[in-house]
């Protein structure tokens, strides 16, 4: 049960759900916070519980543990498709009953995998190095991104997101860029004095529908990739900062940054910020032998249909994700090749020595 609202220090915006329930006669205290929007995805949706008392709970072991929500859910569906189709069996699981909509079995499940306890030692490595070690095929249930678990926002909707869950240097996330609903035509029209004027800041004044990845797409995928690099650079909530559908835009954040540290600071130079991060992310990718080889997305995104609802039948168009692939490269200023950043990039960017350390 909801039973008020939480924060951070001194924030206004208050977004922290404050919840007392119980799970089976184990109580859910109010100081672990309510599940958000992707622990509620993750351990709901993915896994076909509806119980939100079970998610509740869920969550709370997650931040007892201090483990990822989002990792942590989606590892429990990945095992849950293993067990289904056979790729493990209640031998493995120490005679867990994996099953989709099976809250208690996915609980004991996951609880084994906080404390690193028989094939839970197997899954605390994630879905990605737990398919390896698994072996049998259940590398086709995991579905990562260097790595990383897909987060609850579908590529093959959102198409920009195929993208940038592709070439992010760790992985799918997302937020890591704005999210394409913030350059839709009717957005723009409908609400000029935001959204227009958040996108015309960063150059952007040409949106696009929905359901394209072209190169107007793949710049506004950059653009505001940039945007909450420098975000993530100056340690700021992207719930309160941000480039589209935050409280407040990329000028605000400029405004404070300039108060904080007296040094005058433009929309345009927090964007030469969020490069430089995104390219040295990059460059450490490229030194430890990350190449394009790596920028790309799990077969099912593109070989498996949507079902149902509005979005039935849709997957993520390989074609053209991989026009936008070669887009990305040119207009971000990496090797179509190797995908590492080119010299000129990162002398472009005052980063000159990371060019020496990675041999560009």
């Amino acid at each position: 049960m909801k039973t008020g609202r939480d924060t951070c220090y001194s924030c206004a915006i208050r977004c922290k759900r404050v919840v007392q329930s119980e799970w089976e006669g184990r109580s859910i205290d109010p100081e672990s916070g309510g599940p958000e929007y992707e622990t509620t995805s993750v351990f709901g949706s993915y896994c076909d519980i509806d119980d939100l008392a079970a998610v509740s709970y869920a969550n709370q072991l997650c931040n007892e543990y201090g483990v990822d929500t989002i990792g942590a859910g989606a590892t429990m569906a990945f095992a849950i498709e293993c067990f289904e189709r056979g790729v493990i069996s209640a031998e493995d699981t120490g005679g867990i009953e994996l099953a989709w909509g099976n809250a208690p079995a996915m609980i004991e499940m996951l609880e084994a995998t906080l404390r690193r306890e028989g094939f839970g030692d197997v899954l605390a490595e994630g879905s990605a190095r737990a398919a390896v070690a698994i072996g049998n095929g259940a590398d086709a249930c995991a579905v990562t991104v260097k790595g990383t678990e897909l987060p609850a926002h579908m590529p093959e909707v959102k198409r920009s997101l195929a993208l940038i869950y592709a070439v992010n240097p760790f992985g799918a996330d997302h937020q890591s860029s704005e999210h394409d609903p913030s350059y839709e035509p009717e957005t723009i029209e409908t609400s000029p004095d935001k959204y227009g004027r958040r996108m015309a800041n960063l150059g952007l004044t040409d949106p696009q529908d929905p359901t394209v990845l072209n190169p107007q797409k793949v710049e506004y995928a950059l653009k505001t990739q940039y945007a909450y690099s420098a975000m993530d650079t100056v340690n700021v909530c992207q719930f309160v900062y941000g480039p589209g559908w935050e409280l407040m835009g990329m000028e605000e954040l400029a405004d404070i940054v300039t108060a904080v540290t007296g040094v005058e600071t433009t929309v345009d130079s927090l964007q030469v910020i969020g490069a430089r991060r995104l390219n040295m992310l990059r460059a450490y990718n490229a030194r430890e032998g990350m190449t394009r080889d790596h920028d790309t997305l799990p077969r099912r995104l593109f070989d498996e249909p949507l079902i149902g609802g509005m979005s039935d039948g849709v997957t993520v168009d390989e074609a053209e994700f991989e026009e936008a692939l070669d887009e990305y490269h040119r207009q971000v200023g990496w090797d179509l090749d190797t995908g590492a950043p080119t010299r000129a990039t990162l002398e472009g960017l005052g980063l000159e020595w990371i060019a020496d350390e990675i041999g560009v």
